[in-house]
């Protein structure tokens, strides 16, 4: 049996809905197309309470599964809650993390459960046969993560007895992403031929000590905007019978991450040097918009604070072209530093002369100038009086 693993459509996704639709409606359709069985790793839906508009466009995107003959059926549904399965396609999902709602509550994926459109194996075991070969699902959908563990161990999954068993989670996990207190491959339940993981955005295939396999398939929408975020979008298709899976790609707003070093800079070279990244990137021509997303890091001019690094302007410029995005992880002078220079200056460690050839030197870098004079000489004209040395000043600078 070919089982079509997917995750994370985010449908609803503010920053970019109608690519969450457009980009999970190509992988849906084409897992329906190619696969007899289809999973959804939760994270369907971007936000708990989707508005009706929202779901509206859902429905319509899942009544694609209903427009194909299965030769997969249901054989057996069971849950620890005793709800019923109304769903008579072969398409499986468990909630995420942005659906999770308490339990009295009803969740986005419930309400697709309801309407038929999928099986819920949330705490439930669904069995599903072609051909005389079955196959077993079981899931647990997102919780918080302090409490996967205690969650995972209460579920306590077992295997179903003359089935391919697979086991559906949507969890972080530890050496995939960092962070405190993650389940780990450790705690996955034994005994399983197949475990597949949604919540993570980035596609992983990784063979387990047990010979079973571990799929996380990403995103199907940029949401995050990471390095990672860089390689394709799609799903996989798992074949029962060879035991190998194969990832597909779909079709994409295309994504650039670059990072570029400053030190010591001025906002004009730290302008001049994104503008100039951003205009490379773009030398690649695409139907579509491009996401581009540049991480400046480094340090900055003395003298200069956040305030002056409006990078809006440049944002801006290009956004007929492309949606850009500047993430400023620039190191800038701190408050500690600028009342250490003044308790200098005050208590004579630092002439009033040297600040101010200091603060001039920020200045003129702030604002793109190479220096090819010399800055004390250019100082001393500033700090002359009369009616020619401001002219004479401005003469120097201009010949910079």
């Amino acid at each position: 049996m070919k089982i079509a693993v997917l995750a994370d459509f985010h449908l609803g996704y503010a920053k970019f809905l109608d690519d969450s639709f457009e980009q999970a409606e190509r992988a849906f359709s084409e897992a329906c197309k190619r696969a007899d069985l289809v999973v959804i790793l939760g994270d369907i839906f971007d936000a708990r309470v989707p508005k009706q508009e929202i779901l509206a466009r859902s429905f319509k995107l899942f009544r694609i599964a209903w427009e194909k003959k299965w030769d997969t059926k249901i054989v057996s549904y069971s849950s620890r809650d005793e709800r019923k399965n109304y769903a008579e396609v072969p398409v499986v999902a468990i909630h995420g993390t942005h659906e999770r709602r308490t339990k009295e509550l009803v969740n986005p994926v419930e309400l697709l459960e309801k309407a038929g459109f999928l099986v819920n194996v949330h705490s439930a075991t669904a069995v599903f046969e072609r051909d005389g070969e079955r196959v077993a699902l079981q899931g647990m959908g997102g919780v918080p993560e302090e409490y996967a563990k205690t969650a995972l161990e209460a579920l306590s999954p077992k295997p179903v007895e003359g089935a391919f068993n697979v086991f559906l989670f949507h969890q972080s996990m530890k050496g995939f992403i960092p962070g405190e207190g993650l389940m780990s491959l450790e705690d996955l339940p034994k005994g399983f031929d197949l475990y597949l993981c949604g919540h993570m955005h980035t596609k992983i295939s990784q063979k387990l000590d047990s010979g079973a396999l571990l799929l996380i398939p990403g995103s199907t929408v940029i949401t995050q905007m990471r390095k990672n975020d860089t390689e394709s979008k799609g799903f996989f298709i798992f074949d029962t019978k060879t035991k190998e899976a194969a990832f597909h790609k779909i079709e994409s707003r295309p994504f650039f991450y670059e990072e570029l070093e400053f030190k010591n800079a001025g906002m004009n070279e730290v302008v001049a040097e994104a503008r100039k990244s951003i205009e490379k990137l773009l030398e690649d021509k695409s139907d579509v918009k491009p996401i581009i997303k540049l991480k400046l890091k480094g340090t900055v001019a003395k003298g200069l604070n956040p305030s002056n690094f409006d990078t809006g302007a440049l944002e801006r410029e290009f956004e007929g072209r492309a949606i850009v995005e500047l993430d400023k992880e620039l190191e800038f002078e701190t408050l500690k530093e600028r009342i250490e220079k003044l308790r200098n200056l005050r208590e004579g460690k630092v002439s009033v002369r040297d600040m101010g050839i200091e603060i001039l030197k920020g200045k003129l870098k702030q604002y793109g100038f190479k220096s090819k004079v010399d800055i004390e000489t250019l100082y001393s004209l500033l700090s002359e009086e009369g009616k020619g040395a401001a002219d004479k000043a401005l003469k120097r600078i201009l010949e910079m």
